[in-house]
């Protein structure tokens, strides 16, 4: 488990908070409520210092499926790309599929994707959008149904990896 990683609780992880059913000692249970899905592995672990617990203990929450990766570590060489200055193209390119995926979310899933809507704004780069995208289409479909949502997630396909 990289400590620049950041995991988030799964529909699991939540359930079990609130039905207790697995009887997770208090340490584990600490720890689980601690993962948010916006603090590294290595700031959860600092927070839990007084649990004296360490990245095991959120492996076995991670093994148990109560937790899962939502964002891996950066490596060295995306570092690198994301330090390289982009074309006035591909900025344009950006922000309008950024605005594009703003616009739907807000008329589509409306308060239902504020999750979505808050890894749109940390978005930085055409990469980040179409990442972003599948969790986007799964969101349009349980929302809409499969039908009304193929066209519309399409577009917004086509915009960010295509440019239009």
């Amino acid at each position: 488990m990289n400590q620049g990683e950041i995991y988030a609780k799964t529909e699991e992880g939540v359930r079990e908070l609130k039905e207790r059913k697995r009887s997770l000692p208090i340490a584990l249970r600490s720890l689980l409520i601690m993962v948010d899905g916006s603090r590294t592995v290595a700031e959860v672990l600092e927070r839990a210092r007084a649990l004296r617990v360490d990245v095991t203990a959120l492996a076995t929450l991670e093994r148990a499926g109560m937790i899962a990766k939502r964002f891996s570590a950066p490596s060295a060489a995306e570092s690198e790309l994301a330090s390289a200055p982009r074309s006035e193209t591909e900025v344009q390119q950006f922000l309008a599929a950024q605005q594009q995926l703003s616009d739907a979310i807000n008329e589509h899933l409306g308060f239902r994707g504020y999750m979505m809507m808050m890894r749109l704004q940390r978005a930085g780069n055409l990469r980040d959008l179409h990442d972003l995208l599948p969790d986007f289409a799964k969101a349009m479909v349980k929302r809409m149904g499969i039908d009304a949502a193929t066209p519309i997630v399409g577009e917004l396909e086509q915009s960010i990896v295509r440019g239009g």
